[in-house]
């Protein structure tokens, strides 16, 4: 993940700092214990409950007793009425040490515990004591026991402060101290767990009621944004409450600032639900107020630990080269001026874009093809394969004129004639780790009508005239004579745009001529079908005779 806080220099702050914020979850605990206040949970007095039997169970000495009994101002401790409301300090509690477990990691961490430092893996288990580093683009989930998480975000530093288990219920409570980085958490909502779960960072105190928070911090100070439920920012210098949808920042010596409404969420309905090509920009609609836009990518499991983490300043999602296939959850949100993170977008989409498809080479795109039997080329790839071609004579490929399967060559020269029109062609590439890849961009081709073929030539006058259909107004024309049917050397060639052509009487004997159009753009068009005639010796009084040629060149 990226940080995106403008705080200053760490060394300064944190060695001035005295105050710590803390985030702290209070999660309603299974009857007869609860959370009553932020630091309180309450019991139901059941019958036979005493002053002394509800400490030797649930506190941590039996000196805690007199406590209790003048906390709750309790009178006549042997006759407490069954359904009393006792408040009792969760600071009290008994508990047994717990863990913490890397449930996921994607990229590079390190851990030190005990003076020593390892790579950081998954499925490790964390106590009290640990730090956890994680490096540049490096993304790590903790899983508590009550299955609350937190996913730690690049050039981060955590520390877990406690990890312990209150023997009274299911209750727990963790601590964790964000030196530095981000933390986005997901507390397991009222009634599932309850506890205490606190996030301290250096520079004020935040009391949390909710299930889903973020918290960062830099040598600056902290910010705090509450997705849903609410929490409570506080220092020395004042507090704030920050409910569903709001945020707020504070630095040292300083209140927390109001609460604010955090960025609204982006507009992806025109997304698309899967992608092919990598890498992508996919744009979406601005976010008003917004400077920079954050985007996350992590697999379908809700669990996993981020894939991508990119923070940019235009309103696209960004995808790049090296993103793996697969099914991938997208949450991106809009950054607001002081760094505020707005609320998330969430969207589910499909990256299927290997094996990558070859490149295709020929015919060039928007190439005009007059060849009867049309060669289509593209480029090898470097991966054992075969390819998958299709033609078409519409772009959405719904009405197939050649599917070709299973090709080893790349390259496939087709056999059936095309009548003229526009035609779309595609390949892909199956390889044997990956399956069938995505198709290659449409390729277009046009097959331009035939050439226009020569009429009966007149000869008047010693001159030999040529007419045939003309192609238009814009239409510009190319004639060839020549002594031999294959026109390898052309007595010479003419354009003209008419579709009429004059010469002088050519010298006796038989020749061949052909004509072609060309397109607006420049393209010239097949050749029309070859015509024969022959100029007799004494052609000042004879007809030319013109006779069709029916070969193909």
């Amino acid at each position: 993940m990226m940080m995106s806080t403008s705080f200053g220099t760490a060394g300064g702050f944190l060695s001035r700092c005295t105050a710590a914020l803390s985030l702290v979850a209070a999660l309603t605990l299974p009857a007869p214990l609860a959370l009553a206040a932020d630091e309180d949970i309450r019991y139901v007095v059941r019958p036979g409950d005493n002053p002394w039997n509800l400490t030797q169970r649930y506190l941590r000495s039996i000196d805690y007793w007199p406590r209790l009994q003048k906390y709750n101002r309790i009178e006549q401790p042997n006759a407490i009425p069954p359904g009393t409301v006792l408040r009792i300090p969760v600071a009290w509690l008994r508990g047994e040490p717990a863990t913490v477990r890397v449930s996921d990691l994607n990229g590079a961490a390190e851990l030190r515990r005990d003076g020593e430092t390892t790579p950081l893996a998954r499925d490790m288990t964390l106590s009290s004591g640990a730090v956890i580093r994680t490096g540049e683009e490096t993304s790590v989930v903790l899983e508590f026991p009550d299955g609350s998480r937190s996913r730690i975000g690049e050039d981060s530093e955590v520390r877990v402060t406690e990890v312990r288990q209150l023997n009274a219920s299911d209750a727990q409570q963790i601590e964790l101290q964000l030196l530095r980085g981000r933390l986005e958490n997901d507390v397991e909502p009222v009634g599932k767990g309850g506890g205490r779960f606190r996030i301290r960072t250096p520079a004020g105190v935040a009391a949390v009621r909710g299930t889903e928070f973020r918290v960062a911090a830099s040598d600056g100070g902290a910010r705090a944004e509450t997705v849903s439920g609410e929490v409570s920012l506080s220092n020395p210098r004042g507090d704030v409450r920050l409910r569903a949808g709001t945020g707020s920042m504070v630095v040292p010596g300083r209140a927390p600032e109001r609460a604010s409404a955090l960025l609204a969420a982006p507009q992806l309905g025109t997304l698309p639900e899967r992608v092919e090509r990598l890498p992508f920009a996919l744009p979406f609609p601005v976010v008003a107020g917004a400077l920079r836009y954050r985007t996350q990518l992590a697999p379908r499991d809700t669990a996993a630990a981020v894939t991508s983490d990119q923070v940019g300043s235009a309103p696209e999602v960004p995808g790049h080269a090296e993103l793996g296939d697969g099914n991938y959850v997208m949450r991106v949100r809009a950054i607001d001026e002081r760094g505020l993170e707005g609320l998330d977008a969430r969207r589910e989409i499909v990256v299927d874009a290997r094996p990558e498809p070859p490149f295709p080479t020929l015919p060039v795109q928007d190439g005009v093809v007059v060849d009867d039997r049309i060669a289509f080329g593209w480029t090898r790839s470097v991966e054992p394969g075969q390819y998958h071609f299709q033609l078409a004579a519409d772009e959405t490929f719904g009405t197939l004129l050649a599917d070709s399967e299973h090709l080893d060559e790349p390259g496939v020269a087709l056999d059936i004639a095309l009548a003229p029109g526009r035609y779309f062609w595609r390949v892909a590439l199956t390889t044997a780790p990956e399956g069938h890849g995505p198709f290659s961009d449409v390729q277009r081709l046009r097959r331009p009508p035939p050439g226009p073929s020569a009429e009966a030539p007149q000869a008047r006058d010693g001159r030999l005239e040529l007419r045939w259909r003309g192609a238009g107004e814009s239409a510009r024309y190319e004639l060839q004579f020549a002594r031999e049917a294959d026109f390898a050397a052309p007595d010479f060639s003419v354009e003209t745009r008419d579709a009429v052509l004059s010469i002088e009487t050519p010298p006796p004997g038989t020749y061949y001529v052909r004509i072609r159009s060309f397109e607006p753009d420049g393209a010239a068009g097949p050749w029309g079908k070859p015509q024969q005639f022959v100029v007799p010796a004494n052609h000042w009084r004879a007809l030319v005779v013109l006779l069709p040629l029916l070969f193909a060149l």
